[in-house]
């Protein structure tokens, strides 16, 4: 299932996820489900991402799709990715604590500096956020993930949907800095030519003006750019804010 090649100098893989088939995106008749076409057959796969996904689900681009039959499953198939720009992006949330896992078990020492261990799904005052750090100067820091899929340019953007989620996510993360905690926002960009993220105001002006405040309140922000070529998730460093 590979296209373009994501090895680059720098590139490392860290997560193995085999696309099983390819098909052509017909249509996507609520947020979970897409209808699809593969030899001359209409599929249903299951949608494991709630943007909109602008330039990935257009009718007549291809999608990468996992098989996933099981009990109580309505569909057969998970939609893992789509095209754009020459190259896969990997539109399937559901992979993100197993990917993002992989990347700290590997490389977490690395990415941030200080890190001890961490934990995943960690709660606090009846939230559950992605991830605990602990770190060498004893300050726990709190993390919250989120999958960037589009991108303007070489500007990768999130989000690509009015977010209400991402907005009650940036304001837990702003009081938990307040408190004394530390507070971290990851991205994992997935598009391959994107040179810098940012919000995307222009979808969503409360995220982008609470990203703003959080910047400003000290609420760490990384991004780690990823690329997919239909078999594995590789990491090709991190992308600064535009």
């Amino acid at each position: 299932m590979k296209n373009s090649s994501c090895k680059k100098s720098g590139s490392v893989p860290v997560f193995e996820i085999p696309a099983d088939t390819r098909a052509v995106f017909i249509r996507r008749p609520n947020r979970f489900l897409a209808l699809v076409e593969k030899d001359g057959k209409v599929l249903e796969a299951h949608v494991h991402d709630p943007g909109r996904l602008p330039d990935l689900l257009v009718p007549g681009n291809e999608v990468l799709l996992k098989y996933a039959s099981r009990a109580g499953r309505r569909t057969s198939w998970s939609l893992l990715a789509g095209k754009a720009e020459g190259h896969w992006v990997f539109a399937n949330a559901g992979y993100h604590r197993q990917l993002s896992g992989k990347i700290l078990s590997s490389f977490g020492k690395e990415l941030f500096k200080g890190l001890e261990t961490f934990s995943p799904e960690p709660r606090l005052e009846g939230a559950r956020l992605d991830y605990l750090f602990q770190m060498e100067d004893g300050v726990p820091v709190y993390v919250e993930i989120k999958g960037c899929t589009w991108a303007r340019g070489e500007e990768a953007l999130f989000p690509d949907a009015p977010t209400v989620r991402g907005q009650k996510h940036l304001r837990h993360l702003l009081e938990l800095k307040r408190k004394g905690f530390g507070a971290l926002l990851w991205i994992l960009c997935f598009r391959k030519e994107a040179g810098c993220f940012r919000p995307a105001h222009e979808i969503d002006p409360e995220f982008a003006r609470l990203f703003e405040e959080a910047l400003k309140a000290g609420v760490e922000v990384r991004v780690s750019k990823l690329c997919y070529d239909g078999e594995k998730i590789y990491l090709q460093g991190e992308l600064p804010l535009c």
